[in-house]
């Protein structure tokens, strides 16, 4: 049996409360892009429905939290919904952990479009064109738990396209698509699709990624539905700002300005392939050889950080440097460490310390009794999995005083 082909613009965790954080200093040119870039990443997930001719717009949850995003999110998102409404395109929303139906300001009535699903049991609503009820579409909001009972959902007895909306599910991984024909997820951050048959389940992922934890593409998904129910996700990047870590390795013999200068051919590389997205870069730095004891966060990391970002200046679209790392360990010529210097001393008791499982780095006894806050006692202990990195500092520091 032939059924007609639908089109649905899949969003969830659009977090219009959240601003980008993770950045120890942000240029004042950058400001305001940072702070409203998920109002214009969520702009453009709309504007995707608009632009797709979508049967319908499914929000996944965690749209945004009310209370701490205030009055501007609720204008915001009946603007947007009203734009929907002009063009006939439907919004399901099933509340997350922050947008609970309950949480949305009675006094401020949702357009007829727009759908919410009630939390604790599953509803259904029909989806239509040109008068004819073309799919179903079966909802349910968390509960205050973040529960989401999928027992609910099932696929409809007259044959019809079924899509479940949810921010997450109960089903177990890998049986998420089972009850419906495509089942709209949300609560994750990054973009997957985790089951595949008999029915796809997909997380859209966010549209805007918020920290560095969050790199690369993030966006909304398109949901195509051919004649025999088979539904094809369709990835479309909606944000304005993206996370970058770029990796430069280099080999013993490597000179500070060489670093420098593919550091900055690199970032012009990412620049004339951005497609005008605006990029905040991490750098990794991987190598071997003498300039290893100067990468350091207090050293020449920190050179090359503020180089970078003179280079990048106020160019568009952007793509500013926030942080340059260098975890390598340096590890010092032999006939430095069997020097009979300072030198060689410091180093053999670094390679000391590495080996001896009873040097515990805590530093409990070093701070004031009583403390002010229990908690401090737990920062003063180095856990054993950071003792190494500790001491990878401590040597390139040490390395760096008494050869520089």
């Amino acid at each position: 049996m032939s059924h007609k082909p639908m089109r649905f613009v899949h969003a969830s965790d659009l977090h219009l409360e959240q601003p980008l954080w993770g950045l120890t200093n942000i240029p004042e040119h950058l400001r305001e892009l940072l702070r409203d870039a998920p109002y214009h990443a969520a702009e453009q997930v709309f504007e995707t429905a608009l632009t797709e001719n979508a049967d319908a717009l499914l929000l996944a949850g965690d749209v945004v939290d009310i209370p701490l995003a205030g009055p501007r999110a609720v204008v915001f998102l009946l603007e947007q919904f009203r734009r929907l409404e002009a063009r006939g395109i439907p919004v399901f929303w099933a509340g997350g952990r922050v947008d609970r139906p309950e949480l949305w300001p009675p006094s401020t009535p949702l357009p007829e479009n727009v759908h919410v699903f009630p939390v604790g049991k599953v509803a259904q609503y029909d989806i239509s064109r040109d008068g004819k009820v073309i799919a179903k579409v079966q909802g349910m909001s968390c509960d205050e738990d973040g529960v989401v009972n999928a027992k609910g959902f099932h696929r409809d007895a007259h044959g019809l396209f079924t899509v479940g909306v949810a921010h997450g599910t109960s089903d177990a991984p890998g049986k998420e698509g089972d009850r419906v024909h495509y089942m709209a997820l949300g609560g994750r951050h990054r973009r997957a699709t985790v089951d595949h048959e008999p029915g796809v389940a997909h997380y859209p992922g966010t549209p805007q990624g918020r920290s560095p934890d969050e790199p690369g593409p993030a966006g909304c998904a398109v949901v195509q539905v051919d004649e025999t129910r088979k539904a094809k996700t369709k990835f479309v990047s909606t944000d304005v700002v993206r996370w970058a870590t770029e990796t430069i390795e280099f080999t013993d013999g490597t000179t500070a300005e060489q670093l420098n200068r593919r550091m900055r051919e690199r970032l012009e590389k990412l620049r004339a392939s951005t497609q005008e997205t605006d990029h905040l870069v991490a750098w990794n730095l991987r190598g071997a050889g003498p300039l290893l004891a100067k990468l350091r966060p207090d050293g020449l990391c920190q050179e090359l950080l503020e180089d970078l970002q003179k280079f990048d200046g106020r160019q568009q679209p952007a793509c500013w440097s926030y942080a340059v790392h260098c975890r390598d360990r340096f590890v010092a010529p032999h006939e430095w460490v069997d020097q009979e210097t300072i030198l060689g001393d410091v180093l053999r008791q670094f390679a000391m310390l590495r080996k001896s499982d009873a040097f515990v780095l805590d530093m409990k006894d070093m701070l004031p009794k009583p403390l002010p806050d229990p908690a401090l006692a737990k920062i003063a202990s180095i856990v054993p999995q950071d003792k190494q990195e500790l001491l990878d500092r401590a040597e390139k520091l040490g390395v760096a005083l008494l050869t520089e």
